[in-house]
């Protein structure tokens, strides 16, 4: 499984989280310190003395500590639970195409050896010609590029359009391919014809366009035999063929307007072979290579794998965020849950000698239980609205400065997802509600003639 981009150790990371933990443990022991060299000892012991509310600044500190861990806590799991939905959305979307058992490789020509495109042409028809007597082969067929990572755009003049100079008409992907594409990928033509052999560079230019490009230009009209200008061309090619829409610019963006070439009337030397095979695709690598070794042993192929590996690897920078995302919010989450419960054993042991009183009065260990958790519940809950409200208002500034980063990372579950910001704070509580049952639990069992000793 591909993680999208490399994780590797970094000297300048190492370094300055080895300068951020060193000013931290400075920060937090140097506050300290500074409260006890202040402290009024006769207060203090006053303090002390009393029980019940000795060290009560302390612990109102370590309350507001509390309440930024949880507040922060939440917006991570808040951010993490987006990131989930998103990548759950990702895993169903429909690519336009069938990728189940396609082999692809590309095969790139050397100039020298094949300068014209007649010989390109020769080339690239015998290969398919042999790779499709392979047993195990259902169907072949080449394209320029693969799916989902367009590599050409051309400035083209759609029929009806203003006649403007080349500079200024809209540039859109364009793909050649052979014969027989769409039946490999199991693309569905919605209107007209495929490309056939006789579609050369000495018959006249067609296209077949995507449905996006026809509803862009002919909304309400049918575009078979219209005509379309593309590039530099100096004859416009006539549309034989609508196909239906294709991921071209990734799984999580809107398919663009989108123009098929035959390659026969734009014969290019670096082409990526796909095959429909019968099998598990990468069983079939060493008898499709062994076919393009026999029409030249010297042609390289690079790029193996299956369109079902490409399609994983299109998906691998998102997996990979959201699951950075949910070790640093799982992590954030323990810490708090410890600092919730260091709080609370805290309180407890501070007001052991109040305890001990209210049993030997006879208190309920019911009582004295839901007090330590009341105590725990407030702390969360204020933690949960104080994140919830950054949450919000950090979601509402981004839809509406623009796109930020985060938003970039999302498809379908954008930063204002209202189940993602219901769900998240409910289970939340109920993590925090066991991190408060322990040091509760504890207070139940206080001896009260130890403690009033």
């Amino acid at each position: 499984m591909s993680l999208g981009f490399p994780i590797v150790v970094d000297w300048r990371v190492l370094l300055f989280t080895l300068v951020v933990s060193v000013m931290t443990g400075l920060g937090f022991g140097i506050f300290p310190a500074l409260q006890l060299s202040g402290t009024n000892i006769n207060q203090t012991l006053r303090d002390e003395g009393r029980g019940a509310t000795g060290g009560r600044h302390h612990l109102e500190l370590k309350g507001l500590l509390v309440v930024g861990q949880v507040a922060l806590s939440l917006m991570l799991l808040i951010a993490a639970g987006l990131l989930l939905r998103s990548f759950m959305r990702l895993m169903s979307v429909d690519p336009g195409f069938d990728p189940a058992r396609v082999l692809t490789m590309k095969v790139s020509l050397p100039t020298v050896k094949y300068a014209k495109p007649e010989q390109q042409i020769a080339f690239f028809d015998e290969m398919l010609r042999k790779v499709s007597a392979v047993p195990g082969v259902g169907s072949t067929a080449m394209s320029a590029a693969l799916p989902l990572t367009p590599i050409r755009v051309t400035p083209v003049l759609p029929e009806g359009q203003p006649d403007v100079p080349l500079a200024q008409r809209p540039f859109i992907i364009i793909e050649a391919i052979t014969p027989g594409w769409f039946h490999t990928m199991r693309v569905p033509l919605k209107a007209g014809r495929d490309f056939k052999d006789t579609d050369t560079g000495q018959s006249p230019n067609v296209v077949i366009i995507n449905e996006a490009l026809a509803h862009q230009y002919w909304p309400n009209e049918n575009p078979l035999g219209k005509h379309i200008l593309v590039g530099r061309q100096t004859s416009a090619a006539e549309i034989i063929g609508v196909a239906a829409n294709v991921k071209n610019s990734g799984l999580a963006l809107d398919t663009q307007p989108q123009l098929y070439l035959p390659f026969r009337q734009l014969p290019w030397g670096n082409m990526n072979l796909l095959v429909r095979t019968n099998m598990e695709p990468h069983a079939m690598i060493s008898a499709v290579r062994g076919q393009i070794s026999a029409v030249d042993p010297d042609q390289p192929v690079t790029g193996i794998q299956s369109i079902e590996e490409l399609l994983d690897d299109s998906r691998a920078q998102p997996r990979s965020t959201m699951l950075l995302l949910t070790i640093f919010s799982a992590t954030a989450l323990a810490l708090v849950m410890v600092g919730l419960y260091g709080v609370l054993a805290y309180l407890v042991a501070q007001r052991r000698q109040e305890l001990g009183i209210r049993l030997a009065l006879g208190a309920d260990k019911s009582q004295i239980m839901r007090m330590i958790i009341q105590h725990g519940l407030k702390l969360t809950l204020v933690g949960i609205s104080v994140g919830l409200v950054i949450a919000l208002v950090a979601a509402l500034a981004v839809s509406l400065v623009g796109v930020g980063f985060m938003e970039t990372l999302l498809y379908k579950a954008g930063l204002r997802d209202l189940t993602t910001f219901a769900f998240v704070p409910p289970v939340f509580l109920a993590i925090f509600l066991l991190a408060c049952y322990i040091p509760a639990r504890q207070a139940t069992k206080v001896d009260p003639a130890e403690a009033l000793r």
